[in-house]
């Protein structure tokens, strides 16, 4: 209440010859009153304002960083554009390329066999590095600190060390492998399209796990003690629990796993470009080496605008089905 509506209600009094308890007891028993249309739209606009202050730096990084250079993407996409000389329009001519192209087609299909295989391991590594420390244990946080190491190292760093690690003539893990009898000695892993992609998966999967087994364990720790002691109170196998309860109950931060883990593995170029240049005979080159290629290497930016518009309505595509999915309503 106001002070003007309790300096109203004590004159009130006065006048009827109330006594100052009564003047209180009136007072609090008075139900608030409500509040006027023009105050609720007030504080409805004033709270616009504050939304869109607070979300405008966002919006003006997207616009600047995504949206501009998209739009400008898709202006030289119906170009021809050299690096040198002047821009000619060809309408549709470099999508029709690109369709046309079995390099495209071999590199699409290369890609999505790696995000499958990358992806699924990584999720499931991820998953049980989470599972394995959860639990309380002497030395869990350096045990923790050390799975996420590699998410510290960048991509091109990581597949220098390797490379050098996978090398032949001077690296150990070959040796290593010879010596426990599993390869010839003297196997070149790198000759080998099925090698080579094993071993950029493994360095991959060694890369990234860290961090999904970081997100998932923020999810585990949310859920109650109490749920996993009723649990085993019922009964309940390791199993059981880990089916009936931890994976339901960490649904969103796995969902978020799954969609980070595919959408990087799609976009891999770094660790491509630093273990294998595309090697052996083209066989290891994915749709963004494919488009590195064709803006930094035959110099047609154009074409290149072009596939980056497909590469980005690919990955629009996957990233809408796998969340329509995950909600349950495809």
């Amino acid at each position: 209440m106001s002070v003007l509506e309790s300096v109203a209600a004590r004159v009130d009094s006065q006048d009827a010859g109330a006594t100052g308890e009564e003047v209180r007891e009136t007072a609090a028993s008075r139900p608030p009153r409500p509040r006027s249309t023009d105050s609720r739209r007030r504080a409805a606009r004033r709270e616009a304002r504050t939304g869109w202050l607070l979300a405008a730096p966002s919006a003006l990084l997207i616009l600047l960083f995504f949206v501009l250079p998209f739009c400008l993407t898709l202006v030289m996409s119906v170009y021809d554009w050299p690096t040198f000389g002047t821009p000619e329009p060809v309408g549709a001519q470099n999508y029709a390329h690109i369709l046309s192209d079995p390099k495209f087609g071999q590199a699409l299909l290369f890609t999505i066999g790696y995000t499958v295989v990358a992806s699924a391991l990584g999720v499931a590594a991820s998953l049980g590095m989470a599972l394995l420390v959860r639990p309380r244990f002497g030395g869990r946080t350096p045990v923790r600190a050390l799975l996420f190491a590699p998410v510290t190292i960048g991509f091109a760093p990581a597949g220098l060390l390797w490379l050098s690690m996978s090398n032949v003539r001077t690296g150990v893990l070959p040796a290593l492998a010879a010596a426990l009898g599993l390869i010839p000695p003297g196997t070149d892993w790198f000759a080998n399209t099925g090698t080579t992609l094993a071993l950029v998966v493994v360095m991959t999967v060694w890369k990234t796990s860290g961090l999904a087994m970081l997100v998932l364990l923020i999810g585990m720790d949310s859920i109650p003690q109490e749920v996993y002691e009723a649990a085993k109170l019922d009964g309940a196998r390791s199993w059981v629990t880990l089916t009936r309860i931890t994976l339901p109950l960490i649904a969103k931060p796995l969902s978020l796993v799954i969609l980070l883990t595919v959408t990087t593995t799609f976009l891999a170029f770094d660790q491509f470009f630093a273990m294998t240049k595309g090697g052996p005979d083209n066989s290891t080159v994915t749709v963004v080496y494919y488009l590195y290629n064709a803006a930094f290497v035959n110099l047609d930016r154009g074409y290149a605008a072009a596939v980056a518009v497909v590469i980005v309505a690919i990955m629009a595509v996957i990233s809408v089905v796998q969340v329509r999915l995950q909600r349950g309503k495809a």
